[in-house]
């Protein structure tokens, strides 16, 4: 027995030491090849690369924004979420500093801190005012003493990731005015699969922005969590403990947002996606000159089901290639998406109270159901593109207190509406439920106009 311990101990003092000489230099050499696949692939994809070896297990590293086109293609293909060659194409010269050091401890293969190194070329315009010039040369200062910094660690197995991105509280002088910049706790964690992110989490604890008796900006407690897989695009939920805004200057106002909580879904089956949502919010405090407003017990929610993907992607492809996309591109698109069954279900829009000068009263509920019409006459379109309204059949339900309803009538134009539009009335509450068919309008039942 004491020769098997034996041999035990010696094994695995022979691996303790394997691993913290050859084991780790054979990882390092491993992780080394896959940095620079990627930056290979980067090559290729429009990016410039320049390559510094400071040491074995240390690298410098610029990336460049060169071909915009090609950049554009490679983002498409790497994100499910779409950009456009024009918002790329602004970033164009813009160069990023990444410090990577390999086997940096025990338990990460890699540690990285990224940073911006450059502008985009499109921030030095020959014909610039000279407040641009004044915001340009600020960034660059901001640049030069690598305020903005996100440090990256990655395990051995490649399967996990955590970071931050550098705590900030730095005082600058703008158009002489003292700006007070406060970014504190921003840290994030999350899993890798397949190469690509499965899920990612992050923290916030403040992030501030002060102009001394002008603007104070607030944003505290914020929590966030992304998944995705091959079946859901993205399963995404946060929240964020406060928003506070305070401006004094020309009309002074301030505003209080207090526990806000959100979350969406996007799903896919047999090329068909469906999407959720929900906002949930405790309280909007506003006041404005002197007037008190306040929202309480807000609620959003909605679902959009079967949209055609292929169709969809399509349509985000022809709207990102040309902002002015015709009638004749889109119109057999839309039949695509018509052939399925389509919904946009939004259960709940509502306010539970609302304050208005001192008067606190209930307030309202919108319920509203969409669908398309997979008998509809296409041929109508062919001589007026208008027709495509129709395509529409929709019905939406509203619930109104009477004191709202007061109040609103306050509003000449509103007043006017509300005399053309006559509610239900039952127990104090106002209702009006609405339909649109086949081009026609009807409000309780009675056609509109």
């Amino acid at each position: 027995m004491k020769k098997i311990g034996l041999a035990i101990a010696v094994f695995v003092l022979i691996f303790v030491i394997y691993y913290m000489t050859l084991g780790s230099k054979q990882i390092t050499k491993e992780i080394k090849q896959e940095v620079n696949k990627e930056l290979v692939e980067l090559k290729q994809s429009g990016f410039g690369i320049k390559e510094q070896n400071l040491s074995e297990n240390k690298q410098h590293i610029v990336i460049i924004f060169n071909d915009t086109n090609k950049i554009t293609q490679y983002l498409n293909k790497q994100s499910k979420e779409k950009v456009k060659s024009s918002d790329i194409e602004v970033l164009k010269g813009m160069e990023i500093g990444m410090d990577i050091a390999y086997m940096p401890s025990a338990k990460y293969a890699v540690a990285m801190d990224i940073y911006p190194l450059k502008l985009p070329n499109s921030f030095y315009q020959v014909s610039m005012k000279e407040d641009d010039k004044a915001i340009v040369k600020k960034l660059e200062e901001i640049i030069k003493e690598r305020l903005f910094v996100t440090h990256i660690n990655i395990n051995k197995l490649l399967s996990h990731f955590d970071g931050y991105v550098k705590d900030i509280d730095k005082e600058f002088i703008d158009n002489g005015k003292k700006v007070h910049l406060i970014s504190k706790g921003l840290k994030f964690e999350g899993d890798i699969k397949n190469e690509k992110i499965e899920s990612i989490s992050h923290k916030l604890e403040i992030l501030s922005i002060q102009v001394p008796n002008e603007l104070d900006i607030n944003i505290s407690g914020l929590t966030s969590n992304i998944e995705s897989d091959d079946n859901i695009y993205d399963n995404i939920s946060y929240n964020i403990k406060s928003i506070n805004m305070d401006s004094k200057v020309e009309q002074p106002f301030s505003l209080s947002i207090k526990n806000i909580e959100g979350s969406s879904k996007d799903k896919i089956n047999n090329n068909l996606i469906s999407s959720t949502s929900r906002l949930k919010i405790t309280s909007i405090d506003l006041n404005e000159s002197g007037k008190e407003s306040k929202l309480e017990t807000i609620n959003i929610s909605s679902a959009i089901n079967n949209i055609n993907k292929k169709a969809l992607e399509k349509l985000e492809q022809i709207t990102s290639q040309d902002d002015n996309s015709s009638i004749e591109q889109i119109v057999p698109i839309f039949k695509e998406i018509a052939k399925e069954d389509i919904s946009i279900d939004i259960p709940d829009i509502s306010v539970g109270k609302i304050t208005n000068e001192g008067n606190t009263f209930n307030g309202f509920k919108i319920k509203a159901l969409a669908k398309l019409d997979k008998n509809f006459d296409w041929k109508k379109v062919d001589s007026d593109p208008l027709e495509l309204v129709n395509i529409i059949d929709a019905k939406i339900n509203i619930e109104a207190s009477d004191e709202l309803i007061d109040t609103l009538s306050n509003n000449p134009q509103a007043m006017i509406m509300m005399m053309v539009i006559q509610p239900i009335d039952k127990n104090g509450t106002k209702y009006y439920n609405i339909e649109f068919k086949n081009g026609s309008l009807k409000i309780n039942g009675k056609p509109f106009m």
